[in-house]
């Protein structure tokens, strides 16, 4: 039984890994940046959420303005920071979006993050279930649906739109995809918003299970690129299964280690695929 609950976890806690991973698998895959600002737009849509719900706004309704509202943040950063030091050296845009991290993190600070807050799931999502025997709350099920659910949409999208053509296109090949005239900062001013939306809605639906402050995403932000790594940069069936992975491996490290013992398993994992597969789970990634 408690094999089965652990697994159960492991796959809750991918879920939410899930979104986070391939928004920064896209980012990387058309513009070669490693948004360090990623952990800190996962407290963003947590902390948004609590917010448009302490206004009275139902719960779904929380959930997808901060989706939205996180997603413009997204363009609108791309559009005003990240665009201007575009073909500027890697070192540039991991500095800069460190610095847009510390930035979001100490506008949480001041706007009520120093203190945890609880995100109330509606009651048609209180309660639990039974699986295999293991009881397990209603709303991680719908956690891991939902997160399920938007990354099929999210594929779908990518293979059958003209958006999700110039994506694949650019993550491809991005000196032919410029060729081809695909706008390479209009894409790209749309795959970050993209990517800040699924971050955010991922933190926005965790924050019942994690609670919302100021950094809930940096454990988050850390697992995420381990994810991303596992996977291979820019593989995002690598990111999926790396995901869950991950997931699992922190859980059950917890569980029979204690305290980070999932940390170190992980950490050993990621410097061993490093070393002997750079390219990830299916040898997809690139190496740069």
């Amino acid at each position: 039984m408690l094999v089965v609950s652990l697994i159960l976890n492991g796959v809750v806690l991918g879920s939410i890994l899930l979104l986070s991973s391939l928004g920064l698998t896209l980012i990387y895959g058309v513009g070669r940046i490693v948004n360090f600002a990623h952990g800190a737009l996962f407290s963003l849509g947590a902390m948004s959420a609590v917010w448009f719900t302490a206004l009275g706004l139902p719960f779904w309704l929380a959930l997808l303005l901060a989706l939205v509202v996180v997603g413009l943040l997204g363009i609108a950063m791309d559009w005003g920071l990240l665009a201007r030091i575009r073909d500027r050296p890697m070192i540039d845009s991991l500095l800069l979006t460190f610095g847009i991290a510390m930035l979001i993190t100490g506008a949480l600070y001041e706007s009520g993050g120093r203190n945890v807050q609880a995100l109330v799931p509606p009651e048609i999502l209180s309660g639990t279930f039974h699986l295999f025997g293991v009881a397990l709350p209603v709303y991680r099920l719908f956690v891991t649906v939902l997160s399920i659910l938007l990354t099929v949409a999210l594929l779908i999208f990518l293979k059958k739109s003209k958006w999700g053509l110039r994506v694949r296109a650019a993550n491809d090949n991005g000196e032919m995809a410029a060729c081809l005239s695909i706008n390479r900062d209009t894409l790209m001013h749309s795959v970050v918003g993209v990517s800040a939306a699924l971050v955010a809605i991922s933190g926005a639906a965790a924050a019942p299970i994690f609670n919302a402050y100021a950094i809930v995403g940096d454990k988050i932000l850390i697992l995420a690129f381990m994810t991303v790594i596992l996977g291979g940069l820019g593989s995002l069936r690598g990111a999926i299964v790396a995901a869950y992975v991950v997931g699992l491996i922190i859980v059950f490290g917890e569980a029979y280690s204690g305290g980070q013992g999932g940390l170190l398993v992980l950490f050993l994992l990621v410097m061993a695929m490093l070393v002997r597969w750079p390219r990830g789970f299916f040898g997809e990634g690139r190496i740069e």
